[in-house]
């Protein structure tokens, strides 16, 4: 099916900056993390000559992280309608 139209014939606009915004937000949530852990975990290696634990520990905490993240931002609360962030009033 296709969207409705408006008189003129063409189609009605649609508000799609906050869906990009979440899309890129969540993007940012995977990769963040990764990067992040994995970088300490690169720099940790090279200052005890350990490679590559360190950074496949930091890359391995850094995915645990991000799909957390995820999870909470994608998955509907638990036993209310608090989003999250909105502590017990």
């Amino acid at each position: 099916m296709s969207a409705p139209r408006e008189p003129g014939g063409l189609p009605e606009p649609r508000d799609s900056l906050p869906d990009a915004i979440k899309y890129a937000q969540i993007s940012g949530m995977l990769i963040g993390p990764m990067l992040a852990f994995g970088g300490i975990g690169f720099l940790l290696d090279r200052h005890f000559g350990t490679k590559p634990w360190f950074l496949l520990a930091g890359l391995i905490l850094g995915m645990v992280g991000g799909f957390v993240n995820f999870f909470r931002l994608v998955l509907p609360p638990r036993g209310g309608d608090r989003g999250p962030g909105e502590g017990k009033r």
